[in-house]
């Protein structure tokens, strides 16, 4: 019986090395995984350039995964070896103030899987049995990796609560626009309008159910944004592409009472803000973190029911010994990449 494993790790930026490692074996209360896909986003791409903050390297990347449960260990209940699955990567320490009151994905002590703790660019990984979800067997096991950001999306439109009938603008249509473009139709959102500068992802977003799609910069959607509403401006306006300038623009758009999702992640400072949009407009800014739990099973059904399709999101995948390759094309291509997905079950 083979004990080891190969593991893509990350030694430096843009230096990866394929090494073997021992098979994790199962503690009480944890599973081991056998991999099947690794989904990499921007925050992969970022560690992998050395610009993610905070980032100890070696590192282990990896938190958009899913697989098939190896074996179970002591104690393990509702799961059983030979289940696809799909895995939180929010890990929690489960006693600081965050996780006491329900809010684990706010965790003060522990972090990402795939960042702070080592994540699924491997043959297998070992982890607690309450952070994998199961799979139904219809959804393959690639498409499947875009749940976990789904789940994200979800979660922040939960938490803009979002209501059918109103107005919602969309700036930027990568894979989290596109699906917070498709989660806001299914709420029954209308008018829903795409705006990005790429027209093959506005195609898509048309495709996805948006009502108008506008191919101009944020900046340089605001009349239309405001014709397209009738002057009133938009109820909600979720930023998915960041930057100083599309958090202006957003502000803009919308309409006295708005709310705005700046669901992107960005560490550019808003040199040009102030805080009277906030007062004169009475807007809320309304940020979101991950996901939590609940949204797992939500996000699930979605994807099985065929409400959202996302087989059309995987731009290419690689076999794990060629990570170094899938990481270059992402770095050298962003713009023409959704997700790339490493197959750890390839030979």
């Amino acid at each position: 019986m083979t004990t080891g494993m190969r593991t893509a790790v990350l030694d430096a930026p843009r230096r990866f090395g394929i090494v073997d490692r021992p098979r994790p074996v199962a503690a009480a209360g944890e599973v081991v995984v056998r991999i099947a896909a690794t989904a990499v986003c921007h925050t992969d791409l970022a560690i992998y350039t050395g610009e993610h903050p905070g980032v100890r390297y070696p590192v282990v990347m990896g938190h958009e995964s899913t697989g098939v449960v190896e074996t179970v260990g002591a104690e393990v209940t509702g799961v059983a070896a030979g289940q696809p699955v799909i895995i939180n990567p929010i890990i929690s320490c489960g006693h600081c103030d965050s996780c006491l009151r329900g809010a684990g994905h706010l965790c003060r002590n522990a972090g990402l899987f795939g960042r702070e703790v080592e994540g699924s660019m491997g043959e297998y990984v070992n982890l607690a049995a309450r952070y994998v979800h199961a799979l139904p067997a219809q959804v393959p096991l690639a498409d499947a990796t875009l749940i976990e950001t789904l789940a994200t999306v979800r979660h922040s439109q939960e938490r803009l609560g979002l209501k059918a009938g109103e107005s919602v603008v969309v700036l930027g249509q990568g894979t989290t626009g596109l699906l917070h473009t498709r989660l806001a139709v299914l709420s029954g959102a209308n008018p829903v309008i795409a705006v990005s500068r790429t027209r093959w992802k506005l195609d898509m977003a048309t495709r996805m159910g948006a009502h108008h799609a506008i191919d101009v910069s944020a900046e340089k959607a605001i009349g239309e944004v405001l014709r397209l509403t009738g002057g009133a401006g938009a109820d909600v306006v979720i930023d998915t592409a960041g930057g100083a300038s599309t958090f202006m623009a957003a502000i803009e758009m919308l309409r006295p009472g708005g709310r705005l999702a700046p669901y992107a992640i960005s560490h550019e400072c808003c040199t040009g803000f102030t805080t009277f949009p906030m007062y004169f407009k009475e807007i809320s800014i309304i940020g979101s973190r991950a996901l939590t739990d609940d949204d797992m099973a939500p996000s699930i059904e979605l994807v099985a029911s065929g409400k959202i399709d996302v087989s059309k999101f995987v731009s290419a995948t690689y076999p794990l010994d060629r990570t170094p390759d899938a990481f270059e094309e992402y770095e050298r291509n962003p713009g023409k990449v959704l997700r790339i997905v490493i197959n750890s079950m390839a030979t």
